[in-house]
């Protein structure tokens, strides 16, 4: 997902959600908050914020990058694994942000980012 052909459309992305208010930077969004969307919402929710950490890290530790690429993009049925799984950790920590809860699944499964 990562590759130099997909770079100008993680750039464009990047700046498309650099240019709007993120709901995450909300004072009090917590992970509940998202655990009472839609399942749809919060699946698109997850891989923006997996996608974002896997522009972080290309351009900073492109072995995390190609490992988060990995463990969330692989295909459809590995997404929704993943999906579920940081579903439950969210329901664990419900009052954190969900952010935080994404990247440390992340940081967990693929190392530091930068």
């Amino acid at each position: 997902m990562f590759t130099p052909k997909h770079t100008p459309a993680a750039i464009l992305i990047a700046a498309l959600l650099a240019g709007y208010p993120q709901t995450s930077f909300a004072e009090g969004f917590t992970g509940s908050d998202v655990l009472k969307w839609k399942k749809s919402s919060q699946e698109s929710y997850f891989r923006t914020s997996v996608s974002m950490a896997g522009v972080i890290a290309s351009q900073n530790r492109n072995e995390a990058a190609q490992c988060i690429d990995r463990w969330y993009f692989m295909d459809t049925g590995t997404q929704q694994k993943r999906a579920n799984h940081i579903r439950d950790i969210m329901k664990q920590y419900p009052d954190h942000n969900p952010q935080a809860v994404i990247f440390a699944i992340i940081r967990k499964a693929c190392g530091r980012l930068f």
